[in-house]
């Protein structure tokens, strides 16, 4: 068994690195938010007690979002080799040990990922932190804020316990499909919402909807009103990725029907294979996703207060800087950046043989070269459309609530968001386009056999 995960390992390394760089970004992150507690333990006093609500509001935004990108990219990681675990079975490994297997690779993966983020981490975050606290009078403006091992004996078991939860119903499913079924088929199905997803999407919509999304309106003053306006694109995420099996499919489909295929072959193709691969699709679109609903959704709500309470006369600046968001929700931004552009990375191997087969079927090069364009660009859409979803509802929720004590409406902020989105379609064109381009440059013979 040692030598087969060695071997599948090296192997299939861009797929696996690309699971470790997802996950070593959302480590760096629980390492910046578990060094200020780990200062506020050494210190005591009011600095500890500010420490941990620093900790509580990091974690309750970090963790979820990091959690939702570093399991899809973990699912997508063992989807992408069902049949070689298929061609495993068949070789005589049993079910049983091909789900071991890949539950080590999934374990090997986090580890080497939260290492990396903690030793990354050991640098950027004091200097991170200056930067953040640069105008601030407080004690945490001249304090050096440094990772030590307390913060890597969290980070890195956090880091496996989010990976391996993200994969281990992929890697469990991989070892009871039946081979030749996976061979017959081996792009994943998309998921469906069985009853235990609606169980949870259930758990998730009272928790995080009734319990927190709406915890405004039972606010008795303004104060604690808007104390609780940051963590409403946290809320509203984790609705909107809880039902995403369902919702992502349905908005991929509808926003591409309103093109008609007949416009360009291209568009044909690469709408086609987005709808097909739904579940390299989804995991494509969850990253940016989820970075620019935050990033979208926490600038609208400091728009929609800072606006109110001006136009009342009220003291208060809500004004939010580059540095203090990404205090907030630096990881989840940095992950919906590179996330898109990762997955597609990782799904070069199955992209090259169907680009293969287009070039054998008579498609010329700048055919495959456009079409990978087009499905680059219909996930960056599906992923911005659903991040509207979460940034209206922001701007609803924060506007309604605040009107019950002074006036207020709904104010959009999407700059930020948008720069995001334009950011994270550039780097999923490159990671789609230059492999692309470097594969037209071999022979077709030769790519075809190596498929």
């Amino acid at each position: 068994m040692i030598r087969l995960l060695r071997a599948e390992l090296s192997r299939g390394w861009t797929t696996w690195i690309g699971l470790v760089l997802v996950a070593t970004i959302a480590a760096l992150s629980f390492a910046v938010a578990i060094a200020m507690l780990e200062t506020g333990l050494d210190v005591g006093g009011e600095i500890l007690e500010a420490s941990i609500s620093f900790l509580s509001i990091l974690l309750l935004l970090d963790i979820p979002a990091g959690a939702i990108v570093v399991a899809a990219v973990a699912r997508l990681a063992v989807d992408l080799h069902r049949a070689t675990y298929a061609r495993w079975q068949l070789s005589g490994v049993s079910p049983r040990q091909t789900s071991v297997v890949i539950l080590v690779q999934l374990a090997c993966a986090a580890a080497l990922a939260g290492g990396l983020g903690f030793a990354i981490s050991i640098p950027f975050a004091p200097a991170f932190l200056h930067a953040v606290f640069a105008h601030d009078s407080s004690w945490w403006s001249s304090a050096t804020i440094r990772p030590g091992a307390p913060t890597a004996a969290i980070v890195v078991p956090l880091t496996v316990a989010v990976t391996m939860l993200g994969g281990v119903r992929a890697a469990l499913s991989a070892g009871r499909t039946p081979p030749l079924s996976a061979l017959r088929e081996p792009d994943v199905e998309s998921q469906r919402m069985r009853w235990w997803r609606w169980l949870v999407f259930a758990a998730v919509l009272l928790a995080a909807g009734v319990g927190g999304a709406l915890a405004p309106f039972r606010a008795d003053d303004r104060s604690t009103a808007i104390s609780q306006f940051p963590l409403l694109p946290a809320y509203l995420t984790a609705i909107i990725a809880a039902i995403g099996p369902v919702l992502s499919p349905m908005i991929l489909r509808a926003w591409t029907s309103l093109i008609p295929p007949r416009s360009s072959t291209t568009w044909f193709l690469a709408r086609n294979q987005a709808r097909y691969h739904l579940g390299r699709s989804t995991a494509s679109v969850t990253p940016l996703f989820v970075g620019a609903a935050l990033l979208g959704g926490m600038m609208t709500m400091a728009a929609t207060t800072g606006t109110a309470m001006s136009a009342a006369g009220l003291p208060g600046n809500f004004d939010l800087g580059i540095l203090q968001v990404m205090l907030l929700i630096g990881g989840p931004v940095a992950l919906g950046a590179v996330g898109a552009a990762v997955v597609l990375f990782m799904s070069n191997r199955t992209q090259g043989a169907e680009q293969s087969l287009l070039r054998a079927s008579g498609a010329t090069r700048g055919v495959v070269v456009a079409a990978a364009l087009w499905q680059a660009a219909i996930h960056v859409v599906t992923a911005a459309l659903l991040a509207s979803l979460v940034i209206v509802g922001t701007a609803l929720i924060s506007g309604a609530a605040l009107n019950r004590f002074i006036p207020a409406v709904p104010v959009f902020d999407v700059s930020a968001a948008a720069a995001l989105v334009v950011f994270g379609l550039v780097l999923t064109a490159s990671a789609t386009v230059i492999p692309t381009v470097l594969r037209l440059r071999e022979r077709l013979a030769r790519r075809l056999s190596v498929e």
